[in-house]
């Protein structure tokens, strides 16, 4: 009789353990989800917002459609993401990929050396000697670069200090 109790009990713990974890996942999936991806799409440029697993980690996407104003954009989501990483997701091409890599060089010495001035500079000249418009934009803990040319865009947020709030971009 004692068995039988010990037994009915366990089963019972163990179910509405189980229940309690499943709405743990369901909640975190719809609710936070859906809150975030509504709070997203207020921010000019963005289009949709998901958490997706990356090699074991989660991150948050960001898929974009001619995003202006980058620096704002990343501090509203920087908050809505809470210390989960930000991906975005651009629609890069050839070109503005070749450009973006040549300008690593002023971009990195701009960093290093903290001319930033220089930095803007260089950069910029190089924008419009390949005839692509170049949105920059700094603060103490990133620059923010968008570079456009029609239709495409390439969207990077380059940290000062190593922080990883931001991952590299990538191609829709």
């Amino acid at each position: 009789m004692t068995k039988q109790r010990i037994l009915l009990i366990s089963l019972v713990g163990l179910l509405i353990f189980g229940l309690l974890l499943g709405s743990k996942v369901i909640y975190q999936k719809k609710w936070i989800d859906v809150t975030i991806l509504s709070q997203s799409q207020q921010i000019p440029g963005v289009v949709s917002v998901k958490t997706v697993p990356q090699n074991g980690q989660n991150e948050m996407d960001v898929v974009t459609n001619h995003l202006t104003n980058l620096h704002s954009a990343s501090l509203a989501l920087e908050k809505l993401a809470g210390e989960l990483p930000i991906r975005y997701l651009d629609r890069t091409n050839d070109t503005l990929n070749k450009l973006f890599g040549q300008m690593q060089f002023a971009l990195q010495e701009g960093i290093a050396r903290g001319n930033f001035t220089e930095m803007a500079q260089n950069v910029k000249t190089q924008a419009e000697k390949a005839g692509v418009q170049l949105e920059l934009e700094m603060d103490n803990d990133a620059i923010y670069v968008i570079l456009n040319q029609g239709n495409a865009q390439l969207i990077e947020v380059i940290e000062r200090h190593g922080q990883v709030k931001f991952l590299p971009s990538k191609n829709q």
